[in-house]
């Protein structure tokens, strides 16, 4: 309850507490007051409420209305003040015009009003709310929600665009079972032929399996050694070779 609806049963109570004090001045009994004794026990019967509501907020009051509350919880505790002190004027009046049993009469009466309005008034008034808040909440949730999948969603597109996918190269054995390079087969090439040029180096010719032909020009040439696989060769002519190398010495 806010302030300003505090204001106006206060103001509502103050009216019927003056109709009620006339009504007795009068000689009237309670029954022929019922109306204007109702709708005071109502006004008090709500400022009692809101107080109530006042000192145990919801969680979103507490968080987003936190001065709201304070107001009307002031509101609340200054009208209840004052009605108290309409009550103790009442029930003094009651005690010395009609006797202890009137306002005894008059308390059940507004226990009845209380109990009317708790199974009314207020369950509506505490539903309604409940479900605002639920509202209130499922909209927070939903905009929370939806800045934490646009984050994330900017955040897995820049981790894709930074990374650059790159396999895995295959180690070469993996590379000849798959096909894609060819395994070399070796063989066994023992020397042949070596000649030995005016440069000091030597022209060697290795032969393996099946005519497999290779030609070395080095300083010294090893008898043997695992050479590829190359079968149906032709010999390398070992004389142009000498005589490149030896050429190449007298351009020197």
């Amino acid at each position: 309850m806010d302030p300003v609806t505090i204001s106006v049963a206060v103001g509502v109570a103050s009216k019927a507490f003056s109709a009620i004090k006339a009504g007795f001045a009068m000689g009237r009994d309670i029954e022929q007051m019922s109306g204007d004794i109702g709708r005071w026990m109502g006004a008090v019967s709500d400022v009692d409420n809101a107080e109530k509501q006042a000192k145990n907020p919801p969680l979103f009051g507490k968080l987003f209305k936190a001065g709201s509350i304070e107001e009307a919880a002031m509101a609340a505790y200054a009208a209840k003040k004052k009605l108290e002190e309409q009550r103790y004027e009442l029930k003094v009046f009651l005690n010395m015009t009609h006797g202890p049993g009137a306002y005894d009469e008059l308390l059940q009466m507004e226990g009845q009003i209380r109990k009317q309005r708790q199974e009314t008034v207020y369950k509506q008034q505490q539903m309604r709310r409940q479900i605002g808040e639920a509202i209130t909440w499922l909209i927070v949730a939903g905009i929370v929600g939806g800045f934490v999948v646009l984050v994330v969603s900017i955040w897995v597109k820049e981790a894709r665009a930074a990374y650059e996918y790159k396999p895995k190269d295959y180690t070469k054995q993996q590379k000849i079972h798959q096909g894609k390079v060819e395994k070399r087969k070796l063989t066994t090439c023992r020397l042949k032929k070596r000649i030995k040029s005016k440069t000091g180096q030597m022209a060697c010719i290795y032969l393996g399996n099946n005519e497999t032909y290779e030609l070395m020009i080095e300083s010294w040439c090893p008898k043997q050694y695992k050479c590829v696989y190359n079968p149906w060769g032709k010999e390398p002519n070992i004389d142009d070779v000498i005589n490149s190398l030896n050429n190449a010495t007298k351009g020197k």
